[in-house]
């Protein structure tokens, strides 16, 4: 049943003309979200008013990103609550409904953390989504707010220090055809960032995550979102912004994976992630609102990264190490010395620059591991600069898991599931990068 408004509802929430072009539609939608109106009476009045060219997909795009907070369900945006919101309000059938809600679920509408240097908002994110180049340490000095925007595609990270570090996230308004911020209106929400570390490693849960406090106030979460000049601002569609500093103050030097989350007055903070392997996967890759950076030197030729099976069952894990540019000659080994789960690949010389190493391993319910890295040049250095190791864990789900059927859907791997082939679901990666500066001697 459609929602019955007041005239003064109707006069705050849309104007009386047509609805002629795309931007009218969101305007129109963006004033009925912020009138608290639902999104099927929205839905309604706007079909009603609109000019015929404008579609069905048209709707089902703005009203994915205004309406966002009604679609979210548990770890993402789900299409079928849009869907149903569609046929109610439409009189759609559920096949074209469908249709239309899927299409507009492939690209986040709101403010973005990039994954990675490629990401553009494409949903699930392509590649890998534990490299974002929006989240910034800078050590013990500040940057200014001009400087990470108007440098866009630099990264800026140092190795946090024990003691004082500068943590930042810069973020950007993609597809979203209205002001996310609109500086002195106490009416509108401000996009909010919040920020978290955990130990390096993959596929971490919430609960080993740990807050940071903002530089300004040690008693605050919660982050500003401000432009160039260092103040809150509008940010219409393609505007780029940046947090306000969090202070970060690790008391050891062991590596880091950093968090960041931004909320704003059309998406709320996501956060509730349930535990399981699953649900680890789809939040990240399915939440543009969200980034983590797994990137680091190597600081010495064996190095530790924290692992989780997640699921309260026994699952098949596959850890693989990625070379890039690594000299031929050097030497890899993954192993875990835990008496409960011991495994070793032993130290495998590298034959070719970019060659691959896996170690297949299976955890108990609930594991919690540490994951021993060795990597070494052909003398037994650390690894050159201009090289570098992406170690990944994936998720390894054969014919009649659970899970298999939906992770077939989002691979998109059809024909694997037809021939009963293994699927494997990527969990996250810790990249290394080489140590070892190339002007200094053997």
């Amino acid at each position: 049943m459609n929602q019955v408004l007041t005239k003064k509802e109707k006069k705050t929430a849309v104007s009386n003309g047509p609805i002629n072009t795309l931007q009218e539609m969101w305007n129109a939608a963006i004033s009925y979200q912020q009138a608290g109106v639902f999104d099927t009476t929205a839905m309604y009045n706007i079909y009603q008013l609109m000019n015929p060219r404008l579609t069905y997909q048209d709707i089902a795009n703005v009203f994915s990103g205004v309406y966002a907070d009604n679609y979210w369900n548990i770890v993402k945006m789900d299409y079928t609550i849009l869907s149903k919101n569609m046929q109610s309000a439409l009189a759609l059938s559920q096949a074209v409904a469908d249709n239309c809600s899927i299409n507009a679920m492939k690209q986040w509408r709101g403010i973005l953390c990039r994954k990675n240097k490629n990401d553009t908002g494409i949903i699930p994110v392509q590649g890998n989504y534990t490299e974002s180049i929006d989240i910034v340490c800078n050590n013990n000095t500040e940057i200014p707010p001009q400087a990470l925007i108007e440098n866009w595609n630099s990264v800026y990270w140092q190795t946090p220090q024990v003691g004082k570090n500068y943590v930042y996230s810069r973020c950007q308004n993609v597809a979203f055809q209205g002001d996310l911020s609109i500086s002195g209106d106490t009416t509108k929400t401000q996009p909010v960032v919040l920020m978290f570390y955990t130990d390096g490693g993959f596929n971490q849960p919430p609960t080993s995550w740990q807050q940071l406090f903002t530089a300004a106030d040690p008693n605050q979460t919660n982050g500003k979102v401000v432009l160039k000049d260092g103040k809150p601002g509008p940010m219409p569609n393609g505007t780029r912004g940046v947090s306000e500093a969090f202070f970060f103050s690790p008391t050891s030097s062991n590596h880091v994976c950093i968090i960041a989350v931004v909320s704003d007055s059309f998406f709320s903070n996501p956060l509730n992630v349930s535990q399981g392997n699953w649900n680890s996967n789809t939040w990240i890759t399915c939440n543009g609102a969200a980034a983590w950076h797994n990137v680091d030197p190597q600081q010495k030729s064996e190095e530790k990264l924290a692992f989780y099976n997640q699921d309260g069952s026994s699952e098949e894990f596959t850890f693989i190490a990625n070379c890039r540019n690594v000299p031929v000659g050097s030497k890899i080994s993954l192993k875990s010395i835990d008496p409960k789960v011991p495994f070793d690949s032993g130290l495998i010389e590298i034959h070719h620059s970019t060659q691959s190493i896996e170690q297949q391993v299976t955890l108990p319910a609930y594991y919690k591991g540490q994951l021993i890295v060795t990597m070494m040049d052909p003398k037994g250095n650390l690894l050159p600069a201009n090289s570098a190791i992406e170690i990944s864990m994936n998720w390894r789900l054969k014919k009649g898991h659970k899970d298999y059927a939906k992770a077939s859907y989002r691979l998109g791997a059809t024909e694997k599931s037809l021939n009963n082939e293994e699927l494997s679901l990527h969990l996250g990666s810790y990249t290394f990068e080489g140590g070892k500066p190339l002007t200094s001697k053997n």
